[in-house]
């Protein structure tokens, strides 16, 4: 019933011509009005979930309180593939949000964009309080409507969606209580794990959004795959353009829909886990109070770590080993069940292995070489019930003692 009035409502705005009272276009896609593309945004609309939270954010954002829009995802929310970074559907979807809904001049609705290329949701959550929730400009300090989009990053990340989960249920349970969308966005052979990651949105009531369901279906008939796809990985502006609308026509079906009569229940049994609650993400330039940290022969930054279209450098100062650096380790003792650590992947001779030990024995060896590009690796060390101390020595293997390698930062569960 909802599908059918959200395509009724979507229909009705697309015959006046797809314009607002101010003139400016409702949608961003060159086909809004034709009958096929309301099909495919509404066949995008996997789940409008409980509407209750949204609809909240979009009164208060109408009634002139500052309202933050924050996206997080890998180089597909980046932006990568649009021509420019104002055409990508991040922006995209944050400019329609802010034309419906801003108040005024429309500046009280603000944008944070947390995407990563080559980056899994493991990494996203590590990142999620610096590179979101440390941007926010409210008054509370908080994002009021984030979109996570890891549908085509997930494949073989080692908490197997649990930390996933944990980054979504962490977002819920905020003071400001925001909305959560979903996105999946999709490769252009038509891989994504939505079948997986949308058991989180059912088990949470969530709105989940799917290109693979509205758009993918007419690639090679109205549109060329040329026409959608910059490469096998990536949206064009035009393909970016579609998934803005398809989060834009949702959002628009469920402000339209009857309110739910109360909030989601949080309280349901997990999908696949929710254990990585609580993670505390260690970086070079952070707060090193908790932990008893030696950064040894790691102690230099790499500058040419990951950086984001419209805020440049994310996730701060890391731990890098240079040439000239020694061979003492990195070493840190906490009190810990779950230990991921993040390092930059790169296929440079320059760079060496390194060797992860916690309380005296090897646990991983860590090396680039063919196929890396200077990615985001997260590794998974410890995944266990119970918290323990431990003291964790990430140092360089024999025969790399002289060569470079990058720990971005590494997170903890206590």
């Amino acid at each position: 019933m909802l599908k059918r009035i959200a395509a009724l409502l979507l229909a009705a705005v697309l015959c006046l011509g797809g314009m607002t009272a101010m003139g400016e276009s409702l949608y961003f896609g060159r086909d809004a009005g034709e009958t096929w593309y309301q099909d495919a945004l509404r066949d995008a609309q996997m789940r409008l979930g409980n509407n209750r939270r949204l609809k909240s954010v979009i009164r208060r954002a109408l009634a002139g309180e500052k309202i933050t829009v924050a996206f997080i995802g890998g180089s597909i929310t980046e932006g990568a593939g649009a021509a420019q970074y104002k055409e990508c559907y991040a922006y995209r979807t944050f400019q329609g949000f802010r034309d419906r809904f801003g108040a005024g001049d429309k500046t009280n609705v603000r944008c944070v964009n947390a995407g990563v290329g080559g980056t899994a949701s493991t990494f996203g959550f590590m990142r999620y309080q610096r590179d979101i929730v440390d941007r926010v400009e409210d008054d509370d300090g908080l994002p009021d409507l984030v979109v996570i989009e890891f549908a085509v990053n997930d494949y073989q990340e080692p908490t197997k969606h649990r930390c996933y989960e944990s980054m979504v249920k962490t977002i819920l349970e905020q003071e400001n209580a925001p909305a959560v969308i979903l996105l999946f966005a999709v490769f252009d052979g038509g891989f994504n794990l939505q079948d997986e990651i949308r058991k989180i949105g059912d088990a949470y009531d969530l709105m989940m959004v799917s290109v693979k369901d509205g758009a993918y279906p007419h690639v090679g008939k109205e549109w060329t795959k040329e026409e959608f796809f910059f490469d096998q990985y990536h949206p064009t502006s035009l393909g970016h353009a579609v998934m803005a609308d398809c989060l834009l026509a949702a959002v628009d079906a469920a402000w339209a829909a009857e309110e739910s009569p109360a909030d989601a229940d949080l309280d349901v049994p997990p999908a696949y886990g929710t254990d990585y609650r609580g993670l505390i993400t260690v970086y070079a330039d952070g707060d090193h109070t908790d932990i008893q940290l030696d950064r040894g022969g790691f102690s230099g930054d790499d500058a040419n770590s990951y950086r984001n279209q419209p805020v440049g450098r994310v996730c701060g100062e890391n731990f890098f080993h240079d040439a000239d650096c020694g061979n003492e380790p990195l070493r840190f003792t906490a009190v810990f069940k779950k230990l991921m650590i993040a390092w930059r992947a790169v296929n440079d001779p320059q760079y060496g292995a390194a060797e992860i030990w916690v309380d005296g024995k090897l646990k991983r060896t860590l090396a680039g070489g063919e196929g890396k590009w200077g990615q985001s690796e997260v590794v998974m060390i410890f995944d266990a019930k119970e918290a323990l101390e431990h003291t964790v020595e990430i140092r360089m293997a024999e025969g790399s003692e002289n060569k470079k390698f990058t720990v971005t930062c590494f997170a903890y569960a206590p």
